[in-house]
């Protein structure tokens, strides 16, 4: 808070004001005399009173600060994908300033939507009421599980026993046969059978090389044939070329022996053709392949009874354990199945009495509480998501940026203020906040502007002092109209602030005052039909043109305001600007 004049000049004023009344004390009495004895006033120093308002006010310096800035954040660290804005946009409430990748948050949120999909499905058939068809059922799956414990319980019946038992004897024996190997009887029978294949195999091939040798010799056969028809031909084509008369030769032709030659080449012909074709016939017959697959299967019996016979005496030991096992099963150990009959039965028995009577509190509360997590869940997620996206929580302009696209961002990354909530902030003294209200109007002036007003009132006071350099002051606000100036947040601003007000009051110059301060009384000179006549007044607020009359003096009186005799007024007190500090 700046005060009009400070105390170290107030102080040297004093000093001097007190050292010059005691020098001009004895002179006191002959210049109110003089003055009442003046000749004719000049009418440019007089003033009348008048009725007006008057203010006393108090000078402070501050800033122009926003009532709101702030810096946000991301709630969550993550890589930019992109920003919105520039340094100095001007954004609205809830504008995108600047986003996250997402696409890990997304699937988060798909994945808890799902969860919480299955979890209401899952509620929703557990109270859902069983319909005929489902009681059915479940009645049906109970008496089926029941029968077949109670066939367990009962034991196997002697015939399934008798089969049992038949079963594991005839794998047994097969088995005991197997391992004690093939006798000579059957190792004799079983080469004479190979021989005898063999044999056979020998014989199919010799008949089939004995078949190349007639197909050789049928073939011959129908090259005789042929060439015996050739010549045939030739012979009845004489004769008929031979005759004179075509017409008898076409009739008579074929009646000759010629014609009759030809006639039986062509049948051997057709006959050693048949020969040929039966010949390739019996050729293609399989009586060969089929003495190769005796001689197989022969050798393969023989490989039987001798070095292949693992592979049978292993399958007839499996065969022989699971006959024992069947037989185990139908006589003393068959407490596995009864054990899973009875699990069986009980959990049939659950779920007709669930479709009876429902889902018991604790299936149902469960069921719920798995919901409502799933559900706080999806938030979260969402949450996350939502957090990823950095909005500007009120209109305002941003005024800084930390990150950029790419980067991995942590903690503060934007900076955002509120230019239309511009206020001038002041520290004023504690001398003077007690005259301080709000709503009281000022006057403030901006360093960028020194030539300009405008219009202000106090807006808000804190109700806590603050001490620098003992030195305590309060912050004081005040709201302002700055027109058309572009005004800036950080600029330095001037006030004046008003500590007193009175409306409707005398008023007169404050030049038409003088003071007796040892008397602690105040004077003016009034004009009286051109004379000057002094009159003692009783004063009150006064500002730096004006001082309010409270007594003394009435409205339109008049009063001189000029010097009656040079030099120092030791009756009108201090200068002016003492004056101005005393009224403050």
């Amino acid at each position: 808070m700046k005060r009009t004049i400070n105390a170290s000049r107030a102080l040297q004023l004093t000093l001097a004001l007190v050292l010059l009344a005691s020098l001009g004390l004895v002179g006191c009495a002959s210049l109110r005399q003089r003055a009442q004895a003046a000749g004719e006033v000049n009418a440019e120093d007089v003033a009348t009173a008048f009725i007006g308002d008057l203010s006393a006010s108090a000078s402070a310096s501050g800033q122009l600060l926003p009532q709101r800035e702030t810096e946000l954040a991301l709630s969550r660290p993550g890589r930019v994908d992109h920003v919105y804005v520039d340094l100095g946009d001007v954004v609205a409430k809830g504008q995108v300033l600047l986003k996250l990748d997402t696409g890990d948050l997304e699937r988060a949120v798909q994945s808890a939507e799902q969860s919480l999909r299955i979890q209401e499905a899952n509620l929703a058939a557990l109270t859902k009421a069983a319909n005929p068809d489902d009681l059915a059922a479940a009645r049906a799956a109970v008496d089926g599980a029941q029968a077949q414990l109670d066939d367990l319980l009962a034991g196997p019946t002697d015939q399934q026993l008798a089969q049992a038992k038949a079963s594991l004897d005839a794998a047994q024996a097969r088995l005991d046969d197997l391992v004690a190997g093939p006798t000579a009887d059957e190792l004799a029978q079983a080469r004479t059978a190979l021989d005898s294949a063999k044999a056979a195999l020998q014989a199919a091939k010799a008949r089939y090389d004995a078949l190349d040798d007639q197909l050789i010799v049928a073939q011959s056969d129908i090259d005789s044939a042929e060439q015996a028809i050739a010549r045939a031909r030739d012979a009845y084509d004489q004769v008929i070329w031979n005759s004179k008369d075509p017409m008898v030769a076409q009739s008579w032709g074929p009646h000759t022996p010629q014609a009759g030659a030809v006639r039986r080449a062509e049948v051997s012909r057709d006959v050693a053709v048949a020969n040929k074709t039966l010949t390739e016939i019996n050729a293609n017959d399989a009586s060969v392949r089929a003495a190769e697959a005796q001689v197989a299967q022969a050798e393969a019996g023989l490989a039987a009874l001798t070095d292949e016979r693992t592979a049978q005496v292993a399958a007839y030991q499996a065969q022989v354990a699971q006959a024992k096992a069947n037989l185990a099963a139908l006589t003393n150990e068959n407490d596995v199945a009864i054990a899973a009959a009875r699990a069986q039965l009980a959990q049939a028995q659950a779920s007709l009495a669930r479709l009876v009577e429902g889902p018991s509190e604790a299936q149902l509360a469960t069921a719920q509480a798995q919901v409502e997590q799933a559900r706080i869940a999806l938030q979260e997620a969402t949450d996350k998501l939502q957090a990823a996206t950095l909005v500007a929580p009120f209109a305002g302009t941003v005024t800084a940026l930390y990150t950029a696209e790419g980067e991995y961002a942590s903690g503060p990354v934007a900076e955002l203020v509120d230019t239309t909530s511009l206020r001038v902030v002041l520290d004023v003294d504690e001398v003077d906040i007690g005259s301080i209200r709000i709503g009281e109007p000022s006057v403030v002036s901006l360093e960028s502007w020194p030539d300009r007003s405008l219009t202000a009132e106090v807006a808000a006071i804190a109700p806590k002092a603050q001490s620098r350099n003992g030195i305590v002051t309060y912050e004081v606000q005040l709201s302002f109209d700055p027109e058309e100036l572009p005004v800036l947040t950080g600029m330095t601003a001037n006030a004046d602030l008003t500590t007193a007000q009175h409306k409707g009051v005398l008023l007169v110059p404050n030049r038409a005052i003088t003071a007796d301060r040892q008397a602690g009384r105040y004077y003016v000179n009034k004009v009286v039909d051109g004379q000057l006549v002094e009159a003692e007044v009783t004063i009150g607020l006064r500002d730096d043109v004006f001082t309010e009359i409270t007594s003394g003096l009435s409205t339109g009186d008049q009063v001189y305001t000029g010097t009656i005799e040079a030099g120092i007024d030791f009756r009108s007190g201090p200068p002016s600007g003492a004056q101005e500090l005393r009224s403050r």
